[in-house]
């Protein structure tokens, strides 16, 4: 892992949505992007590219904020985990999609293993109980 400088998380998070070549999963508990008018256009962009993307939040609370997005979003109770990833990179860390000044951390994760690991928790531990919102 490659701990990301708290003023270079969101371009980290960017980065792998726009090297995405077929899918994004964005994993976000709370989301506000209003002042964060470059994820938005990221992830809108790689929709239009033709990549799936795939946004989760949590059941009820994580919904506002989302409605400028052309993405398949889903709600999962309980949802507490930020992650972030494509088919070829991942980034986890503790903030979620929300523009605030809030010190978080965020890991670029380097190793397969690593990246199987995260992969593996999501279509164990969330996927399962999402359902779609939009």
């Amino acid at each position: 892992m490659k701990l990301v400088k708290p003023t270079k998380s969101i371009d980290t998070i960017i980065s792998v949505i726009d090297n995405a070549k077929e899918f994004v999963v964005l994993v976000s508990p709370y989301t506000d992007l209003n002042g964060w008018e470059n994820l938005k256009n990221a992830i809108n962009n790689a929709s239009q590219r033709g990549i799936k993307v795939l946004y989760y939040v949590r059941e009820e609370e994580g919904v506002p904020g989302t409605e400028e997005l052309n993405v398949a979003l889903f709600e999962v109770p309980n949802l507490h985990s930020k992650m972030f990833y494509s088919e070829s990179e991942a980034v986890i860390g503790s903030a979620h999609l929300k523009y605030n000044e809030d010190i978080n951390w965020t890991y670029i994760l380097d190793k397969q293993s690593e990246y199987d690991d995260i992969k593996n928790f999501f279509e164990s531990n969330i996927k399962p109980f999402a359902y779609k919102s939009k």
